[in-house]
């Protein structure tokens, strides 16, 4: 556990980047979120960045399951928590640009773990404090819940079971939490003046938490288009050459088998003075 804790602390800002000699960018883009970002992140690197009218910084931090508050484990694979993973220190190094958004999603893995609602909040609080502190406004997409409160606790049971370690919560419990970890944001959304979008319900299907691949151009678009830039990034479909150079573009540090790895941020730039930066 010692082990697990030291390995969520952020290494020092002048560790992570390699990014001093790259120029000012125009637009600065941070995305956060978890698995359903990771399916669509091909999609969304081709629309922030690479078909974008002039540069842009993209920050993310997401992954398959995970979590705001603590390191996150799928199979081999682990991930900091969002909140310790390091982007919020070098974010707040960034020069001013003319335009910036923040985007926040995929609430609810830290209630599948067992974290108890307010941890949960806290950390999703925070979050949301640490955008106000960069002057970002934000789009928050809430969980689904209309699609989520129609699952069995049977399913629930699986998939908990298949993906997410930790202590069990009734089905009944995680319901209310889901719920109300849902009011808590959107509240705080609502009063700092973000804009807030709700899933739609056709775009799930038999899984009730990952937006399904033939909804998630339109869903995509349809978040995106909230960002009041004056030509907004649109979702285009991408070639698999593309897209697996976009998975395979590595966070600042994750580890397999119990084994850290860093790779210095940006992980990539391009031609046009664009950069991703991933954490």
């Amino acid at each position: 556990m010692a082990e697990e804790a030291a390995a969520d602390d952020p290494l020092p800002p002048s560790r992570q980047t390699t990014a001093d000699a790259l120029p000012v960018p125009a637009r600065r883009i941070l995305i956060v979120g978890a698995s359903n970002v990771t399916l669509a992140f091909p999609l969304l690197l081709n629309a922030c960045v690479t078909q974008a009218p002039c540069p842009v910084q993209l920050f993310t931090a997401h992954g398959h399951g995970r979590s705001f508050c603590q390191r996150s484990f799928v199979l081999h694979r682990g991930l900091p928590s969002v909140i310790g993973c390091g982007i919020w220190e070098v974010l707040a190094l960034q020069p001013p640009v003319a335009e910036s958004w923040a985007l926040v999603t995929d609430l609810g893995n830290d209630l599948i773990y067992g974290r108890p609602i307010d941890m949960a909040w806290e950390r999703v609080l925070q979050v949301f404090r640490k955008i106000a502190e960069l002057k970002m406004p934000l789009t928050f997409v809430r969980p689904p819940l209309e699609r989520i409160l129609q699952l069995s606790e049977a399913r629930y049971k699986i998939i908990k079971q298949m993906l997410f370690p930790g202590p069990t919560v009734p089905w009944s419990r995680m319901c209310e939490q889901i719920v109300e970890l849902d009011r808590r944001a959107t509240e705080y959304a609502d009063h700092a003046g973000a804009r807030i979008l709700t899933p739609k319900v056709n775009w799930y299907g038999v899984d009730p938490i990952h937006i399904r691949k033939s909804r998630r151009l339109a869903a995509w678009n349809e978040i995106v288009s909230s960002w009041p830039f004056p030509d907004p990034p649109v979702v285009k479909p991408v070639g698999k050459t593309e897209a697996l150079r976009a998975w395979q573009s590595p966070p600042l540090e994750r580890s397999y088998w119990g084994r850290s790895y860093q790779t210095p941020q940006p992980c990539r730039t391009f031609a046009d003075g664009s950069s991703l930066w991933q954490y």
